[in-house]
């Protein structure tokens, strides 16, 4: 995690207005762009940060919106909460600026290292 880290903060010196406060996962750049955001906002999952490329999550429209997604008369899904909507605009621009995923080296799972966020 920490090389993680330390890349994404050179990475944001070097590229000004990368870095901002991030909307879900307690500012954790690290779980933020490998798991996206959870509980009623996790609408989309990361599938690889660096590409910027996700996938909705099940029942949730298929594209950011913040409401209900209809293609013609058909209803394709729910509309993503205010908070997903941001996180994967965040997503999009600041994850790839790491210019590559290091791995997970800690004890315990990320998302619970050292509190559950």
């Amino acid at each position: 995690m920490a090389t993680f880290c330390l890349g994404m903060q050179v990475t944001a010196q070097a590229e000004p207005g990368v870095y901002q406060q991030l909307a879900c996962r307690d500012n954790d750049p690290f779980v933020f762009c490998t798991q996206g955001c959870k509980g009623q906002d996790k609408n989309w999952t990361p599938v690889d940060p660096i590409s910027a490329t996700w996938r909705p999550v099940q029942g949730y429209c298929p594209w950011p919106s913040t409401s209900d997604c209809w293609v013609g008369p058909y209803y394709v899904g729910r509309a993503w909460t205010q908070t997903a909507f941001v996180a994967w605009g965040q997503y999009v621009s600041i994850c790839p600026a790491a210019k590559q995923q290091g791995d997970w080296k800690g004890s315990g799972r990320p998302e619970s290292t050292p509190f559950e966020h």
